[in-house]
């Protein structure tokens, strides 16, 4: 990936001052050549995105640079998933599961509606799974459920959160795991996210997400430079989200269990 991010930023200080010069059709044949070049280094759920854009005949070469731009951005945004690993049992690490004692039993439901959008998604309790859809259109292109505490959890025991799940199209979607703490109540449209997936669609091993691993608070999906560290011991919503350029059309994350592990 860091070459794929060098080429990506190589691309860009060539096309953008092309583009801003005028020279449109240039700014968009720089970018699908980077295109090309840069598809077999990526994972699967991003080449074919890629992909995709790179066999689309466009109406002319404005749309074809703002839709190379729209791929490479989501590009150097993203972030390799936590994936299902070994209960070291043996080591040690304890598992306590979530109960609906421990976080409400109804989510509330928060899709890119609020900016446009037109996803949907809910949260099916009977089968604990979250499903839905994302849409690119209006910009969107997310769907998240949050679990809101009527009281501030004090997690400073644990080491993380570990999830045993299956979903749909696992060679493709990752899904987001979201926390606030009292920090994110101060600063507005504020939280911490993490990355998780399970490509072989097993649930036999859990995913394990350390608190640590939340080091950058986000706002509004852009890291805060030199923001607060998440706090454990003031736990105030835990989420999940289903986000573009990973999830794009129908989904389903059903989870097996989940809960803290120290």
């Amino acid at each position: 990936m860091d070459r794929v991010r060098q080429s990506i930023a190589t691309a860009i200080s060539v096309g953008a001052p092309a583009y801003n010069q005028g020279d449109i059709p240039k700014c968009a044949s720089v970018y699908k050549e980077t295109a090309l070049e840069i598809l077999p280094l990526l994972p699967e759920n991003l080449r074919s995105q890629l992909a995709a854009t790179t066999q689309e005949t466009f109406a002319d070469s404005n749309q074809a640079a703002w839709a190379f731009r729209e791929q490479f951005d989501a590009i150097m945004d993203y972030q390799p998933p936590f994936v299902p690993t070994k209960t070291n049992t043996d080591e040690g690490i304890t598992l306590e599961a979530f109960t609906d004692t421990m976080i409400p039993s109804t989510p509330r439901v928060v899709n890119d509606n609020v900016m446009g959008g037109v996803s949907d998604g809910s949260w099916l309790p009977e089968s604990k799974t979250f499903a839905g859809w994302t849409s690119l259109a209006n910009n969107g292109g997310f769907s998240s459920l949050r679990w809101r505490f009527d009281r501030i959890q004090n997690w400073s025991y644990a080491k993380g959160i570990y999830l045993r799940v299956k979903h749909s199209d696992p060679g493709t979607h990752t899904f987001s795991l979201l926390l606030k703490d009292t920090t994110c109540e101060r600063i507005r449209l504020t939280n911490y996210k993490n990355v998780f997936a399970n490509p072989n669609n097993t649930s036999d091993d859990p995913i394990f997400i350390p608190f640590d691993a939340f080091g950058t608070i986000e706002q509004m999906g852009q890291k805060v430079s030199g923001g607060p560290k998440f706090n454990r011991s003031e736990v105030t919503e835990l989420g999940l989200m289903a986000i573009k350029p990973t999830v794009v059309g129908d989904f389903q994350l059903h989870i097996e269990e989940w809960g803290l592990y120290s």
